[in-house]
């Protein structure tokens, strides 16, 4: 009973610094963040953030990559589910907008590290990321072999489905100002209608159907 109730604790504390050092990344990007301000959030010495987890780097490692595992296990969770293609994609946007909006500091460190061209990404988060692409790319052809799907570059449909989750969740934070200065906005009960609309015009465009027009 003590050996596990000691693991439980370890357990406890490594995901406080684990989250800790997230809303610190997020606040201060990789190079402004610092390992006492991270110990200090997390409620432990220097020595026990190293002990659990390890230095800077490895921090922001098990960060990302901690988030991106959440991501990869949400969308086989929602694929599984899918009967059809387009359903699949839906599921895809769908369980990454989810979780970004559940844990608003990880499209932040994103967004910081799309601006930086991954300067402080380790090499096995750009495989999970390739391994994430190539789920969008697989779901992408299929609808287009069952003619779902118009012919598009799988590419360039995975971009805005990262890059609508990324810019949505962050633009969440000019909310209150944005009202202020006279914007019309969906309210916070509103939120995740408004992603599921945004998954719609990715899948369906903003034309009424058989006004499509020609696309190039």
């Amino acid at each position: 009973m003590a050996h596990t109730q000691r693991s439980e604790m370890a357990f406890a504390r490594r995901q406080r610094i684990l989250e800790a050092a997230a809303e610190v990344f997020a606040e201060r990007g990789f190079s402004g963040a610092g390992v006492n301000e991270i110990a200090r959030r997390a409620g432990v010495n220097k020595a026990m953030l190293y002990y659990h987890v390890g230095d800077k780097q490895k921090l922001y490692e098990e960060v990302v990559l901690g988030f991106l595992t959440q991501v990869h296990h949400q969308v086989r969770v929602g694929i599984a589910k899918a009967a059809t293609p387009v359903d699949k994609l839906a599921a895809v946007h769908r369980a990454i907008l989810e979780l970004a909006l559940e844990r608003p500091n990880y499209p932040r460190i994103m967004l910081r590290e799309l601006s930086l061209g991954g300067a402080n990404l380790p090499p096995e988060v750009f495989r999970q990321m390739a391994s994430l692409f190539a789920t969008t790319r697989e779901v992408v052809e299929e609808g287009m072999a069952a003619g779902q799907f118009r012919r598009v570059e799988p590419v360039i449909a995975h971009i805005l489905l990262i890059g609508s989750v990324v810019f949505f969740a962050n633009a969440l934070r000019l909310r209150d100002r944005l009202g202020a200065a006279g914007a019309q906005l969906p309210g916070l009960d509103t939120v995740l209608q408004a992603a599921a609309q945004i998954t719609h015009i990715l899948l369906h465009g903003l034309a009424a159907p058989g006004q499509e027009g020609v696309v190039p």
